[in-house]
């Protein structure tokens, strides 16, 4: 995860050591945004978190094995708060490109 995503988080659910801890957190906020690049929009990610796993892992290829039912649900809420920064991302690599 890279720094912005990390301060992104930070941001939006405090301290990233509280709770269950840092690599908990750390966990679903990197899964939470390989499942926003994949499936982009709140309706897919919704519908994506009541499939079968294999459905699931075939939508999702960085989807983790190590998930419990916690650790899924806050990755897709996560990945639903997540969608406006690929389009921040997007516009400033489209941004990069014309400069170059």
């Amino acid at each position: 995860m890279i720094e912005s995503d990390l301060q992104f988080f930070e941001n939006l659910i405090g301290n990233i050591e509280k709770g269950f801890g840092r690599e908990y957190n750390i966990f679903c906020c990197e899964q939470g945004i390989e499942i926003a690049k994949s499936l982009e929009t709140k309706e897919r990610i919704i519908e994506f978190s009541k499939m079968d796993y294999e459905d699931q892992k075939s939508l999702v290829k960085g989807l983790s094995n190590d998930h419990t039912g916690n650790t899924f649900g806050m990755s897709c809420r996560l990945a639903i708060a997540y969608i406006p920064e690929l389009l921040v991302n997007k516009r400033d690599r489209k941004i990069d490109e014309i400069i170059k």
